[in-house]
């Protein structure tokens, strides 16, 4: 465990969420989270229950960090589809808390919506039609993973030319949406996931500018592949996922 997570923290966080029902959609990333929350349960001593559960399956009962896969990666509208029906029919309160994580590949060249801004006018107006059906349940809104730069000399030949890395485009376009949840969000139950990935243990942000820009990416060190979590990646991202996710059962009304 680095010094930068604080596993008093993180047992009191766990805490929270095991007195709760938490529903989590996502694709592979969030294997890699839900690994991470397991192994610091693990390490701090607190059972937790992780249970992962289908989209349009039957309904587990008790508390827990239930999680599925939803829809399919390159749809975004599908998953929004498939998160929506995970929660039920209009009024039910099936879950206390529940969020949805889109992939980095959804503003790929290959996905349904490669424009930033429509992709983000499909997710906002989703949320909200989810909200207003399911007023018990507590959303959180979510920023879209990053991916690293290619590691090794040619990147660091690229970035001393002011040329761009082979994934500098897709990143801009995360970045871009992410603006514009962040934008929307502020202040109203959001789990910044691509911050969280961008921020390496000493606070530092990952990232490169681009006219004049700053763009975050995913720290290089936390990933083996250049998008999923390794280790130390699953580590620091579970760590600050799950005090968000506490943050908000907290923040719930009581009673």
């Amino acid at each position: 465990m680095t010094a930068q997570v604080s596993m008093e923290q993180v047992r009191a966080d766990l805490g929270t969420l095991s007195r709760a029902r938490v529903f989590f959609g996502h694709q592979s990333v969030g294997y890699n989270v839900v690994d991470g929350i397991r192994m610091l349960a693990a390490e701090a001593g607190i059972p937790l229950r992780i249970e992962e559960v289908t989209a349009q399956g039957a309904i587990p009962t008790g508390p827990g960090l239930f999680h599925a896969r939803v829809g399919e990666n390159l749809d975004p509208d599908g998953k929004l589809a498939s998160f929506a029906g995970a929660l039920g029919g209009p009024g039910e309160a099936r879950y206390d808390l529940a969020l949805l994580k889109f992939c980095y590949v959804d503003l790929d060249e290959d996905s349904k919506e490669r424009v930033p801004s429509r992709l983000f006018a499909h997710y906002a107006g989703g949320m909200q039609k989810i909200e207003a059906a399911h007023p018990g349940v507590t959303l959180l809104y979510t920023t879209m993973p990053l991916v690293a730069e290619p590691p090794g000399r040619k990147t660091r030949l690229q970035r001393l030319l002011g040329m761009s890395a082979a994934t500098d485009a897709a990143n801009i376009r995360r970045n871009d949406y992410n603006r514009l949840i962040r934008e929307r969000y502020a202040g109203r139950r959001l789990l910044d996931v691509a911050r969280i990935e961008a921020t390496r243990p000493d606070g530092s942000i990952a990232g490169f500018r681009k006219s004049g820009r700053e763009i975050e990416m995913l720290v290089p060190e936390y990933t083996s592949d250049g998008g999923h979590l390794n280790d130390l990646g699953q580590e620091q991202v579970a760590a600050a996922f799950l005090h968000r996710i506490a943050e908000a059962l907290r923040a719930r009304p009581t009673g």
